[in-house]
């Protein structure tokens, strides 16, 4: 079985070719004008996909790795913690108070000492900064890469949105178009780094 960095890379290696393929053909000097604009839409539509999945799988991988570490969710920290068990403690809020007395004499038993199950990675079709933010925090990562390049991950996704949406206002300048791709691998190589980290230390690794 691969290790989780060797998942990771493998999964950053791909995108990083497509990407590089697609910046190899916006500095080709064959390219008409139109032409650079067709394809900076879609470079743009691309590194935001990437961007995206990049960061649900990896954090899919991360949550994946803990659920099989054999570590128990009363160990996890507090947030990664409240993230596994978020979705039973809303059936709690609404539980008849008999049931909820029943429940809470169990949750140790049932929740608290036993693996975690977590939900699905949630991107809400949209990964805004705040979005990863939250999913990062989560996990108990530092989102401070993400806080840095707050304004170009905002104007990625609405860019992102705007060409889903068939809107024709794409700058025509490629080194603009660089920076925010500088700025998703910072963020990229970042996310990668720290989960590595993460899972190497308590309670992930007892070494």
């Amino acid at each position: 079985m691969m290790s989780i960095l060797e998942t990771i890379s493998n999964d950053l290696d791909w995108r990083e070719k497509e990407i590089a393929n697609m910046r190899l053909l916006l500095s080709s000097p064959g390219v008409t004008a139109g032409q650079k604009l067709g394809l900076l839409r879609a470079a743009w539509a691309m590194l935001y996909a990437h961007y995206e999945g990049f960061c649900k799988n990896t954090l899919a991988s991360f949550y994946d790795v803990i659920g099989r570490s054999g570590v128990i969710c009363r160990d996890l920290p507090q947030s990664t913690r409240l993230f596994a068990l978020g979705s039973r403690l809303k059936i709690l809020k609404n539980m008849p108070n008999g049931d909820l007395l029943s429940e809470i004499v169990n949750f140790q038993s049932c929740h608290l000492s036993a693996p975690p199950q977590f939900p699905d990675v949630d991107t809400q079709s949209n990964l805004w900064p705040s979005v990863l933010i939250e999913l990062l925090e989560a996990a108990d990562l530092s989102a401070d890469k993400v806080r840095e390049h707050r304004v170009k991950l905002n104007t990625l996704v609405g860019r992102r949105n705007q060409i889903a949406h068939g809107e024709n206002n794409i700058i025509s300048e490629v080194g603009y178009y660089r920076t925010y791709e500088d700025a998703v691998y910072d963020i990229m190589y970042d996310l990668a780094i720290q989960v590595d980290n993460r899972l190497s230390l308590p309670p992930y690794s007892t070494q």
